[in-house]
């Protein structure tokens, strides 16, 4: 089981895992991090070893192995689905059980794809799962936030999947998203997002591409060297209103993008997330904009961002948008 714990300074909630407790042993020899070893043992997520995962949760399939799509539950989630929240007192602070859905897609058959190399109809299938699991997991009023995240290469496996996570609590970077959203609304009446969309498009400087639906861009004040983020143009909240035409639309901008960082940085490790309305009627914000957020695991100044919560970008992003550019 897992539980949830906030830090009472900054409010902000911290999953702590228990069921297979790491000693210094677990983390010795040092090795460094997002560089997985080929495993000598069968890859649980590829195609005729599907007995290996529990049976999955929805899958684009015509019979079982053959699929294109696997979403699965995973086998030591950060949140259990199982049991009740429990909120109780240790002492001054303030622990919960992490109650929620934690879920990974299986986003190929094949073993060594990314999203650089994949076809733009296999990212839609992909984008697909996602929208069809968080309309399920909507029902579910214990949820107040869903979280999609990707690390490529996968931390403790090469096949490329990602992350599906419905939670009891809303993240604290969301919720500083929302707060600014709000602020902004409220003296200004119109979406921040909106006007950051505008504003890019017609400075041009930051712009990576431009699609019907879509404008990716390394933002004003990006954190990382090469971060990118793909809003859609037009207003909505949540991502899983998307509709077809959309999805298609976003499938070939992902591709694009990811296409531009494997010919300029030789297939850099990367993280991706999207960013959405909370949920259910008393969380939900129909204000906020919904959005994806890249970032390249390359040049990080941890050590100062920690301590500081500053973070230090050697890249301009407008040098950063030109280069990709150019190599797209």
């Amino acid at each position: 089981m897992a539980e949830l714990r906030r830090e009472p300074v900054t409010r902000m909630w911290v999953v702590v895992t228990n069921d297979h407790p790491k000693g210094p042993m677990d983390y010795l020899p040092f090795k460094p991090p997002y560089q997985p070893q080929e495993a000598k043992d069968p890859c649980p997520f590829c195609p005729g070893n599907e007995g290996m995962t529990p049976p999955p949760t929805f899958s684009l399939s015509r019979q079982e192995r053959d699929w294109s799509v696997r979403v699965i539950p995973n086998k030591f989630p950060f949140f259990h689905i199982e049991g009740d929240f429990d909120r109780r007192p240790n002492g001054m602070y303030d622990l919960m059980e992490a109650i929620g859905a934690h879920e990974i897609v299986v986003e190929s058959p094949e073993h060594h794809q990314g999203l650089a190399t994949m076809e733009p109809k296999q990212i839609e299938k992909i984008l697909l799962a996602y929208q069809e699991r968080l309309i399920d997991l909507e029902k579910d009023q214990r949820f107040e936030q869903f979280l999609i995240l990707k690390n490529h290469p996968g931390i403790f496996n090469r096949h490329p999947h990602s992350h599906i996570m419905a939670m009891p609590v809303i993240p604290k970077r969301i919720d500083e998203e929302i707060w600014g959203t709000l602020d902004y609304y409220q003296r200004k009446e119109r979406c921040i997002f909106c006007d950051i969309v505008k504003e890019e498009i017609s400075m041009k400087k930051r712009v990576i591409l431009e699609t019907v639906h879509f404008l990716i861009f390394s933002p004003f004040a990006s954190r990382y060297p090469f971060e990118a983020w793909i809003v859609p143009k037009v207003h909505s909240p949540d991502f899983h209103r998307i509709t077809q035409e959309e999805m298609a639309d976003l499938s070939i901008g992902i591709q694009s993008l990811f296409h531009s960082f494997l010919k300029l940085l030789s297939d850099p490790p990367y993280s991706l997330t999207f960013h959405t309305s909370p949920i259910q009627s008393r969380f939900h914000r129909p204000e906020y904009h919904w959005h994806i957020e890249t970032r390249l695991r390359i040049g990080l100044r941890e050590g100062f961002e920690w301590g500081t919560g500053f973070f230090v970008n050697p890249t301009p992003p407008e040098d950063a948008a030109h280069f990709l550019r150019e190599s797209g």
